[in-house]
């Protein structure tokens, strides 16, 4: 899994460098894929609240459109589902908005980092973090500004201008790859998701897909599938050993003591 370059390379020689993927096509593939996939679930996200609400919820609808960041609009979709859901349909949608947040972090990254390269680790992408990048720059420039004529102290100019490799990831293509994977499996959850709390659509298309005939047995169809993907078993495990105070599967407890 992607980690601090610090952790896998002694003294990394970082360069920030925006071409970093043109020699490196099945990188730049795999990355194209990240960003295509994610767009597709933001899609799925977007009409959540439709699908909890009811299309006819307009003030509602309007309100969650002029929501900028993904925050917000993750509180406002949990608050709708509190009002709107039972108990056993709110742990689902609990487990389902676990799965997306376990899964973006890569695209933020890859959205929002600055992109780079190891001189020692070619074959690695590196995403550095830009809060870390303007703490730097901005000590970087007050040590130049503060700077007299002919008093440059190399070892402090050197001091100045490192960057702070524990905020710098780095990726092999094996870890792109696995983000990939589970970005495409959170898609599929997405879609069935979206069945789960609106089998509407099925449910028209029912005869001819030999699907059950009723909204109840859709629903149960539905959540007995999104209960095989991995993705979604693992979260609804997590929400319900963290309901009951149980160990959780990292070996931690969500007790109070």
């Amino acid at each position: 899994m992607p980690q601090p370059i610090n952790r896998i390379v002694r003294d990394p020689h970082v360069v920030l460098n925006t071409n970093v993927l043109s020699n490196k096509p099945d990188f730049a593939i795999i990355v194209c894929e990240i960003f295509a996939t994610w767009a597709s679930i933001e899609r799925d996200l977007s009409s959540l609240m439709v699908r909890l609400l009811g299309a006819k919820a307009a003030p509602a609808h309007a309100i969650f459109a002029i929501l900028q960041t993904q925050s917000l609009q993750s509180k406002a979709l949990e608050a709708a589902a509190q009002s709107s859901l039972d108990e056993s349909s709110f742990e689902a949608f609990s487990a389902y908005m676990a799965v997306i947040e376990s899964v973006q972090k890569t695209r933020n990254r890859l959205a929002h980092w600055a992109w780079g390269s190891c001189k020692n680790r070619p074959d690695l992408l590196v995403l550095a973090d830009p809060a870390m990048l303007k703490k730097r720059d901005t000590r970087a420039a007050a040590h130049f500004q503060a700077l007299k004529s002919g008093e440059l102290n190399l070892l402090e100019t050197w001091r100045a201008i490192q960057f702070d490799d524990s905020y710098i990831f780095a990726y092999t293509k094996a870890d792109l790859e696995r983000e990939l994977r589970d970005l495409k499996e959170a898609d599929a959850i997405s879609t069935m998701f979206g069945m789960f709390l609106d089998p509407s659509i099925g449910l028209a298309h029912a005869k001819a897909m030999q699907l059950p005939e009723s909204l109840e047995e859709m629903r149960a169809l539905t959540l007995a599938r999104l209960g095989e993907e991995r993705l979604f078993r693992e979260a609804l495990d997590r929400a319900r050993a963290k309901q009951k105070g149980a160990p959780q599967p990292d070996g931690s407890s969500s007790a109070v003591t």
